[in-house]
């Protein structure tokens, strides 16, 4: 299923703020459309947009051939079309894999999980204090810890009636046994002491796989488009 476009772009701005915040990300507005200065990893703008028009396709797609560690990330259905306009503006595609995924809060749990191994430790702290500038009402990251190792690890942002989820990762050795689930419930549980209603998050395929378990449902995919000679 995809949102219709005006949805879709509330949707991308609540996620943005969410995403950003929870990585401390640079953000710029300058051309109309967001763009988070991406220092972990690209070093480099990655501009977002919503199911775009050729005009402001084209106008964004100029910014990102600018340099070849930058990348313009597309939602909406149509990625055929998205990736032929790419193809005239110098661009390629890197990834369509990604989805956008929303779901009712009210549909999920409001109270940390029950872990079942007294050697497993649940860890959930709030990101930059109460006092702390952000966008965002409140942070939150969480882990789950065995010994010295983090089986699993995650954060949630809260911004309005949205709760955006972020990184959440289970180590390689742990994975299928029931630590993402446990982590998700967990930040669900911090989200749910705040009136949100809608959660979001950006999932890998290996990821769907989790949130549709737990109720969640895709609302666009995410075409990743770059300078054709990073290709």
């Amino acid at each position: 299923m995809t949102a219709g476009s005006t949805e879709l772009e509330e949707l991308l701005d609540a996620w943005f703020a969410g995403w950003t915040a929870l990585r401390s990300y640079r953000t710029d507005f300058g051309t109309g459309y967001p763009a988070a200065l991406r220092m972990d990893r690209s070093g480099d703008w990655e501009y977002f947009i919503c199911n775009p028009e050729p005009a402001p396709f084209a106008m964004l797609a100029a910014q990102v051939v600018q340099s070849d560690r930058r990348a313009l990330s597309v939602l909406g259905p149509d990625v055929h079309r998205y990736v032929r306009q790419a193809h005239e503006a110098g661009l390629g595609m890197l990834s369509v894999s990604e989805q956008m995924m929303m779901v009712r809060m009210e549909t999920q749990d409001n109270q940390d999980p029950f872990l079942g191994d007294p050697d497993l430790d649940l860890q959930v702290r709030r990101i930059g204090g109460r006092r702390v500038a952000s966008v965002c009402q409140a942070r939150f990251a969480a882990s789950i810890v065995q010994g010295t190792v983090t089986v699993a690890s995650g954060k949630v942002a809260i911004y309005g009636d949205y709760a955006v989820f972020d990184q959440i990762e289970t180590h390689a050795a742990h994975r299928r046994r029931g630590y993402g689930r446990a982590l998700m419930q967990s930040l669900s549980a911090r989200a749910k002491e705040f009136p949100v209603t809608t959660g979001l998050l950006l999932a890998s395929t290996d990821g769907q796989r989790l949130y549709y378990k737990m109720g969640w449902r895709s609302i666009s995919p995410v075409t990743v488009l770059v300078p054709r000679a990073k290709l």
